[in-house]
């Protein structure tokens, strides 16, 4: 614990000596070549228009003379970030995930934003943390889960924050940012991203907290709120695994998981503003009883395999794609609707202890696949 102690304060110390680096950042943002790359990210994750309507398409039309415009009102700071625009996606519970999607323009400048903050940040951020940072994975996450279990820290508290996303207060990020940046351009366009607005039914509602999902910045913005928790824990050698706002700690005991979880409600309560979920926070003993995280079930401190949602939703999509009311070639039909399908699941399930799982998926599907094909003949042909 000590040495995990003096190894943070000399990472401290070397911050505080690059630190000087970054008083003036704006200058690199609204560089050509950064905005440019900004819309090459933007156009690679493709989504939807903002509330302009104008689509990725649109923009790229006219892509030199728009970059231009742009870097001119941010070098003149006359830029103004856009309300975002509701969007609903469901929810694995029934219950749906309000997004927010910004306009076209007003990503490609949280893009160009977040290429120049996030290797000051990286710099700061611990392993224990897995979620939307470079080189990192969902899959090194389920693994250092399963090492803890491994271990004998088989007493997990599994944890949730209360729509953490919608309710991160914007002043104390802003604080925790300053802790890097000074520069007050940049700390002035991350205020405008926080307090843009959300456009829902012809309404613009203020956004006095929290950082919409749909933005380019707000998984960036949302590791750098967390990271006091990453350190809490680490310099008191807790075995924390934390997936953006998704995290578990694996404790030798109930009694020191207890200890843990009040130190854990006393930070993100008291101290940031955030609310642990009542229902949805418990410590179990994963000896006796199962629990999920990122799609996987851990049980027995040593198996881990896709979750009954994680199985369901995979069929509802299979379902949907195989609807028995369309006439296809059924090997165009395979390659190009139900192969992507099954290829995306299978890669990130098949770490796990899957294998009777995807035979009896694979029986499953070769079922529905053949329905199709029966449906879509105009008339069976019986043997002679």
């Amino acid at each position: 614990m000590k040495e995990s102690k003096r190894t943070l304060n000399l990472r401290a110390v070397e911050r505080k000596e690059k630190k000087r680096k970054w008083y003036s950042l704006i200058d690199k943002i609204w560089s050509i070549p950064n905005l440019e790359q900004a819309f090459r990210e933007v156009k690679k994750n493709r989504g939807s228009h903002g509330i302009d309507k104008v689509t990725i398409k649109d923009y790229e039309i006219k892509l030199e003379h728009n970059l231009r415009v742009l870097q001119q009102s941010l070098k003149e700071k006359t830029y103004r970030a856009r309300p975002v625009r509701r969007v609903y996606i469901p929810k694995a519970d029934g219950t749906q995930r309000p997004l927010g999607i910004p306009t076209v323009q007003d990503r490609i400048v949280q893009a160009a934003v977040k290429q120049k903050l996030e290797p000051i940040f990286e710099e700061k951020f611990l392993d224990c943390s897995y979620g939307f940072r470079p080189n990192r994975s969902a899959h090194m996450a389920i693994e250092k889960i399963r090492k803890d279990l491994m271990d004998g820290f088989t007493f997990v508290i599994d944890a949730d924050i209360k729509t953490y996303f919608d309710t991160i207060p914007h002043e104390k990020l802003i604080e925790l940012i300053k802790e890097e940046v000074v520069d007050s351009s940049v700390l002035s366009l991350l205020l405008q991203f926080l307090k843009s607005g959300i456009f829902e039914n012809g309404v613009v509602h203020e956004s006095k907290h929290g950082s919409p999902q749909g933005g380019v910045i707000s998984p960036l913005l949302a590791n750098i709120y967390l990271h006091p928790l990453d350190e809490l824990m680490t310099t008191r050698g807790h075995r924390l695994t934390r997936y953006a706002d998704d995290f578990v700690i694996c404790c030798k005991s109930r009694k020191g998981a207890e200890r843990v979880l009040q130190s854990i409600k006393k930070l993100l309560e008291e101290e940031l503003g955030l609310t642990v979920h009542p229902d949805k926070t418990r410590i179990v003993d994963n000896m006796e009883e199962p629990f999920t995280f990122l799609g996987y079930t851990f049980k027995q401190a040593y198996w881990h395999k896709p979750s009954d949602k994680a199985i369901k939703k995979f069929k509802d999509k299979v379902r949907k794609a195989t609807s028995k009311n369309q006439t296809i070639n059924m090997a165009e039909f395979i390659k190009h609707k139900v192969n992507p399908i099954i290829r995306g699941w299978g890669r990130y399930y098949g770490i796990g202890f899957s294998a009777k799982i995807f035979k009896e998926l694979d029986s499953w599907i070769r079922r529905r696949l053949r329905m199709v094909q029966l449906r879509s003949w105009k008339k069976i042909k019986k043997t002679p």
